[in-house]
């Protein structure tokens, strides 16, 4: 087991003080889940007080919006995300053009490693893109990301909405993986969050709770400069979704904005989002695409 002095580091954190690498690499293999969980939570409050904010989210493949028909948005959308794969590039720039039309909520789309092998050159892409009607880039994997992606994306005058892991890694690799996605985002400021647990799972060495809240917890320990760290509710569920919002994450991405209530209003999947975000001890807060607050002027 890593000794940590967790009283030393928060003195640090508390005075405004960066954390160095020996210091994150100790946290990174830390055991003690309390006290690694103490120091991101109170990060998380210091940049963001008791606000947990969500977006609801409305996903439409490209074959739906591609057309001549205008897709059909609900108004609960707080963000419109266009996914799949395109036949052209302008196939893709109809989707957004249509989706566009259909909504005055943010509209993004796609994961910029996708982005780059359509044919195009990414720079041609994201611009089309983004005159088309694009906000922002919908995701990125850290293991396949590199700053001249940023850079392609921050000279479009787009942004990139998350930043997800892509495989498993363990606690020295996460830490160096994290580190360059700071080192980037300090060159490149375009990326708006960090998803900080694997969009890859292993059947042979499947995670563990244990181990996903402590690299939630690393993330925002690491990433002064990413504002936010998010769960993931589609791909998480609302367990796993609660236990980040534990550890400093703030913000619970991908919503569903369709829900036919099933088991009936209380049950439904916005109340489950609040009861989240409240057994946490956060105010609850819709947001947009743009991380301000859905509806406002």
């Amino acid at each position: 087991m890593v000794a940590v002095d967790f009283e030393q580091i928060a003195e640090a954190l508390a005075a405004g003080s960066s954390l160095t690498a020996p210091q994150l690499r100790a946290l990174a293999r830390s055991r003690d889940l309390i006290g690694l969980g103490m120091l991101a939570a109170d990060v998380r409050a210091e940049r963001h007080g008791s606000r947990g904010t969500f977006v609801r989210v409305e996903h439409l493949d490209v074959g739906d919006a591609s057309g001549a028909a205008v897709p059909d948005v609900p108004a609960e959308a707080g963000e419109v995300r266009l996914r799949g794969t395109p036949s052209s590039l302008p196939a893709a720039v109809a989707a957004v053009r249509a989706a566009r039309m259909a909504t005055t909520a943010p509209v993004s789309g796609w994961a910029l490693d996708d982005l780059v092998g359509w044919g195009p050159p990414l720079g041609d892409t994201l611009v089309a893109l983004r005159e088309a009607g694009l906000e922002a880039v919908a995701t990125a994997r850290l293991d396949r990301l590199d700053g001249e992606h940023l850079r392609a994306v921050a000279s479009a005058g787009l942004a990139v909405q998350t930043v997800t892991l892509g495989t498993p890694v363990d606690d020295d690799t996460l830490v160096v993986q994290l580190e360059q996605l700071r080192a980037w985002q300090a060159e490149t400021p375009v990326v708006r969050a960090c998803a900080p647990l694997p969009v890859e799972t292993s059947a042979e060495q499947p995670s563990t709770g244990y181990d996903d809240m402590r690299h939630v917890a690393v993330a925002r320990l690491v990433l002064d400069n990413v504002e936010h760290i998010q769960a993931h509710w589609t791909r998480m569920g609302a367990k796993l979704s609660q236990a980040c919002l534990l550890f400093g994450a703030n913000d619970i991405d991908a919503v569903p904005a369709r829900d036919d209530m099933p088991h009936g209003p209380r049950r439904s999947i916005l109340e489950e989002v609040r009861r989240n975000l409240l057994a946490a001890s956060l105010d609850v807060i819709e947001r947009d695409g743009r991380f301000g607050v859905k509806g406002a002027a």
